[in-house]
């Protein structure tokens, strides 16, 4: 399938490969789908493209690679909505925002993504605990 990217142009992807998002990514309600391709080569960050809007994609990283401290509770309700039994049924990735400075990169780490990839379901949380940043800055941690 063929998909128009704003940063990568027409490319080819497997439809196979689409996660659906139930409520899209908050902000985005409208677009529900998504596919995460590479965002640069040897690098952690993917781009998370949406498959119906070629402008509109999102920067995301692993957030355990610059935090392995990072934990939060998962509500049983936002399990049942990707199809997971447990927490560990899901890979967590993060927003990431890169400025025109890459070293003041940050994340957001209040808004979570769940992703549960082999029923290619997602979901956007958002923590309620304070203790994490939505303007986590990455190099400033390391």
């Amino acid at each position: 399938m063929e998909i128009l990217s704003g940063r990568l142009g027409k490319i080819d992807i497997d439809p196979a490969r689409i996660i659906t998002f139930t409520d899209g990514i908050i902000g985005f309600g409208k677009y529900k789908r998504y596919i995460f391709l590479p965002f640069m080569e040897d690098s952690p960050l993917e781009l998370l493209q949406a498959v119906d809007h070629g402008n509109l994609a999102f920067i995301t990283v692993d957030p355990f690679c610059f935090a392995s401290d990072y934990r939060f509770d998962v509500e049983d309700h936002d399990l049942e909505e990707v199809q997971a039994s447990t927490k560990e049924d899901v890979v967590v990735k993060v927003i990431v925002t890169i400025p025109e400075d890459p070293k003041e990169m940050c994340a957001n780490m209040q808004g979570p993504l769940l992703i549960n990839e082999s029923r290619l379901l997602g979901k956007q949380i958002v923590l309620h605990d304070k203790s994490h940043d939505s303007k986590y800055a990455i190099f400033a941690q390391k």
